[in-house]
């Protein structure tokens, strides 16, 4: 029997029933040249149905929940420091909220435009992220050549954690007061000296100098203990740490806190006021540290880190780890950080303006 015209027509599985009714028995053999002929048409038929089923298996292997595999945390710092801590402190704590491996690893280098490019590079998948302090967006305005924007080539993810850090001063200051070093400062120009093992230091630095109307000297340092032992040996008179870190070497009578650089008083030093209320309000200063993904990152996934950071860092567990790390928890929405980015830029911008300071 011949099949019906409604058996030939190719619906969905059209195109292989159609080459199974040629094969019916019975069936008129057709002619040598229009067998070549249906022979491409199922060809073309089957090719057809094999498009449908390729993307919807395509996308469901991309349509996993994120995240389902581990994440690469960049930390464009050396091990050991306080950013490294508390970057370890969130991977552990992202790990277990999101249930997958989150694995740190430090790229160190470049005023932090090392590991930073290489998180620029990735791909934008949410499972290559960067965890950098303040000075990534500092380092623009004090290294030639850095070519990295941190404001138009990645996208902010999180606020993680602050340093409401303290002015240490050296015990050669009369007094104990940023009003002393102020009036020291201006009674021997160029003579007193402020210790910077940073390029975020160096600009709050010179902001301070912007707002006092005194005239510190920098002194840069490969590191912070280099600035301290010169702290206490009296060979530079003040320089900027967490407060955590400075209340050992002040307990110890090594040194002195004058002003807390922050908006509000720290709990390690209670008495000792803000530079604010000494007399230069709207200063308020704080260090922090922060989430980044690639620029492209989807903003479904931007949004579940956000909201992992958030609920990871309010909890009282982690307030208390970071700070013994020196830190105030946070954890904050993408737009919230990306809006401190953008103070730090402009501030950084008119600080070395007003100060004539080039990149080096």
């Amino acid at each position: 029997m011949m099949p019906t015209r409604e058996e030939l027509r190719p619906a969905g599985r059209g195109a292989i029933h159609f080459a199974a009714c040629l094969r019916q028995e019975g069936a008129p053999r057709a002619p040598a040249r229009g067998r070549s002929w249906l022979l491409k048409q199922t060809a073309m038929g089957l090719s057809m149905a094999a498009s449908l089923i390729l993307p919807i298996s395509a996308h469901g292997s991309t349509s996993q929940p994120y995240p389902d595999r581990a994440i690469n945390l960049i930390v464009p710092i050396g091990a050991g420091g306080v950013a490294d801590t508390s970057a370890r402190i969130l991977a552990q704590r992202l790990g277990e909220h999101l249930k997958v491996p989150v694995v740190v690893q430090n790229k160190p280098g470049g005023g932090q435009s090392i590991g930073a490019d290489y998180v620029m590079r990735s791909r934008p998948d949410g499972y290559t992220l960067m965890f950098s302090t303040g000075g990534f967006v500092a380092a623009p305005f004090l290294m030639k050549g850095f070519k990295l924007d941190p404001v138009h080539d990645f996208k902010p993810v999180s606020l993680v954690a602050s340093s409401n850090n303290v002015l240490v001063g050296s015990n050669t200051i009369p007094g104990g007061t940023l009003k002393d070093l102020v009036d020291l400062a201006k009674a021997r120009p160029g003579e007193v000296f402020y210790g910077s093992p940073s390029g975020a230091t160096t600009l709050i630095f010179e902001h301070l100098n912007q707002v006092t109307g005194m005239k510190l000297e920098p002194i840069l340092y490969q590191s912070t203990p280099a600035a301290w032992a010169d702290i206490i040996g009296g060979r530079i008179h003040a320089t900027m740490e967490g407060p955590a870190l400075a209340l050992g070497q002040v307990q110890a009578g090594n040194a002195r806190v004058l002003a807390v650089f922050g908006p509000g008083r720290t709990p390690e030093f209670p008495d000792v006021p803000t530079v604010a209320e000494q007399g230069y309000p709207g200063f308020g200063i704080e260090s922090w540290q922060g989430l980044w993904a690639p620029k492209d990152t989807p903003a479904d996934i931007v949004n579940v880190l956000e909201q992992a950071v958030i609920a990871v860092m309010t909890t009282p567990q982690m307030k208390q780890e970071m700070r013994a790390a020196g830190l105030d928890a946070k954890g904050s929405t993408a737009s919230e950080f990306a809006k401190e980015i953008q103070d730090n830029t402009d501030l950084w911008r008119q600080v070395t303006t007003a100060a004539g300071i080039q990149p080096q």
